[in-house]
C-alpha cells in the first residue's frame, strides 16, 4: 500500500475538504474551478453522495457565505500573516497573497501533498506562501510549522472543530492559545455556530423540506469523515443554544481566551449563488444569518492559563514490535496521531500479511496521547483480529481515551 493510501486510511476526513472545494466551484468562487480540475474532480465525485441538486445548492450557499465572510473578517483583522488551519483545497492562499498577506497553510499531510503543487502552479513560486503537514492536536507539529513565521497571526479554523472528540477539541483550544501567546494575534472561526448556520440556511431556502436535506448533509459528512458525531464541547447545539454556548465560552475562558461574536448577517458580502435563488429566498436567508455569529477569539489578559499539566511537551513517536505465535507485541512511545499512525499501519500491514495475527498486546507505558486517527487505526486492527487487543501501562489520559472507545485494559483483569 502506498504512503498516500495509508494517510487516507487513518484520516478519511480529508475527503470533506474535496467536497468543500467542489461546492466552491459550484458557487463560482474564483479559482475554485481550476483547483477542481487539477484534482480531477470535474465529475463532482465528492458531491455524488448528496441526494439531489437542492441539497447541493444548500451546501454551496453555506460554503460560499463562509468563504467570502471569512476572507472579509481576515482582511479586517489587520495581521499580515494568515495561518489557515485547515487550509484544505480552497483558493484562499491565492486570494490572500493577492491582497498582500503571507499565507501559511496547515493541514493533514495528505492534503498538503496534493494542494501545495496545485497552488504553486497557479500563483508561481511566491515567498509569501508555505504549506505544512500537521496534526492540530499535536502542538510540536504546529510550533515547528510556524517556527520562522513572524507575528501577529490571524489563525483560522474553518470546518474543523466539529470533527473532534471533546478531548481533542480541548487540546486544540490549548494549542491555539499557546500559539497566540507566542506570536500574538487572533483566532477567527465560524465553527462553534456551524450547525446554526446550516439549519438557518436550509430552513430559509427550503422550508418544510429543510430537515430531510439537513439529515442528508449530515450523513454525507459523517460518511466522508468516519466520525460518529459532529459535535463536542466547543460546538453550539441548536436544540439548547444558551447552555451549549455557555459551555463553549467556559472552555475558552478556562484557557485564558475570550470571544467577540461577529454577526454573520452584518458582515456577509453579496454571494454569487444568489442567482440560483428567488428574491424571497434571499431575503429569508439574509435574515436567518443575522442569528449567526463568527467568533473572534483573543487572549484574555485578565485570566491565567491553568490545568495544563497534560499539555506539556511530548516525546517523539517511536514503536517496537515483535510477533510471537500469532500475537503482535507492541510498545508505543509519544503520540499516536495523524502524523504517527501511518507508521504503525505500515508495521501492521507487514506483520499481518495474510491475516497471520490473531491478537495484539500493546505496552502503553510511554504512550502519551491517542488522537481519533490513532483510535481509527486501532479499531481497524481489532477488526482483523480474532482476539481482543489488550493494553497495559497506560497513563490516566490514554486509559480514559481507550475506555471511552471500548478498548480493554489488561490492568483491569
Amino acid at each position: 500500500m502506498s504512503v498516500t493510501n495509508r494517510l487516507a486510511r487513518v484520516n478519511p476526513v480529508y475527503f470533506t475538504a474535496k467536497t468543500a472545494v467542489s461546492l466552491m466551484a459550484q458557487a463560482g468562487i474564483p479559482d475554485a474551478d481550476k483547483i477542481v480540475r487539477a484534482l480531477a474532480l470535474e465529475n463532482n465525485a465528492p458531491l455524488q453522495n448528496m441526494p439531489d441538486a437542492e441539497t447541493i445548492l444548500g451546501n454551496a450557499i453555506v460554503v460560499e457565505a463562509k468563504y467570502r465572510t471569512m476572507c472579509r473578517l481576515i482582511e479586517g483583522a489587520g495581521g499580515k500573516t494568515l495561518v489557515d488551519l485547515p487550509c484544505g483545497y480552497t483558493p484562499k492562499a491565492i486570494h490572500m497573497t493577492e491582497h498582500g498577506r503571507t499565507f501559511v497553510g496547515l493541514d493533514l499531510p495528505i492534503v498538503v501533498q496534493e494542494v501545495e503543487p496545485i497552488i504553486r502552479k497557479l500563483v508561481g513560486q511566491s515567498e509569501n506562501i508555505s504549506f505544512h503537514g500537521v496534526d492540530a492536536t499535536n502542538f510540536n507539529s504546529l510550533q515547528t510549522a510556524l517556527r520562522d513565521v513572524g507575528g501577529p497571526l490571524c489563525i483560522t479554523t474553518e470546518g474543523m472543530m466539529m470533527y473532534f472528540s471533546d478531548d481533542e477539541a480541548e487540546t486544540v483550544v490549548v494549542n491555539i492559545q499557546r500559539l497566540l501567546r507566542e506570536h500574538g494575534g487572533c483566532w477567527i472561526t465560524p465553527d462553534p455556530e456551524f450547525a446554526l448556520q446550516f439549519s438557518g440556511t436550509f430552513q430559509a431556502v427550503f422550508g418544510e423540506e429543510s430537515l430531510a436535506k439537513l439529515m442528508a448533509t449530515k450523513n454525507t459528512a459523517q460518511g466522508q469523515s468516519a466520525v460518529a458525531a459532529l459535535g463536542n464541547s466547543f460546538i453550539i447545539e441548536p436544540s439548547d443554544i444558551p447552555a451549549s454556548q455557555a459551555r463553549a465560552e467556559s472552555l475558552l475562558a478556562r484557557y485564558g481566551l475570550k470571544a467577540e461574536k461577529v454577526n454573520l448577517g452584518g458582515n456577509m458580502p453579496e454571494l454569487s449563488v444568489y442567482k440560483q435563488l428567488t428574491t424571497e429566498q434571499i431575503v429569508r436567508f439574509k435574515e436567518a444569518m443575522r442569528q449567526c455569529h463568527y467568533w473572534h477569539i483573543t487572549i484574555d489578559e485578565t485570566k491565567r492559563l491553568r490545568d495544563t499539566e497534560r499539555f506539556m511537551e511530548e516525546s517523539p513517536f517511536a514503536l517496537e514490535y515483535a510477533a510471537k505465535k500469532g500475537i503482535l507485541h507492541l510498545s508505543l512511545c509519544g503520540r499516536l496521531d495523524t502524523i504517527s499512525a501511518p507508521q504503525l499501519l505500515l508495521v501492521w500491514e507487514k506483520v499481518n500479511n495474510g491475516g497471520s495475527i490473531a491478537g495484539v498486546i500493546i505496552d502503553c507505558t510511554q504512550l502519551q496521547y491517542i488522537s481519533s486517527a490513532g483510535i481509527r487505526l486501532l479499531r481497524a486492527m481489532q477488526e482483523s483480529c480474532s482476539c481482543r487487543i489488550d493494553f497495559s501501562g497506560a497513563n490516566a489520559k490514554v486509559k480514559e481515551i481507550l475506555q471511552q472507545n471500548g478498548f480493554w485494559m489488561m490492568d483491569e483483569t
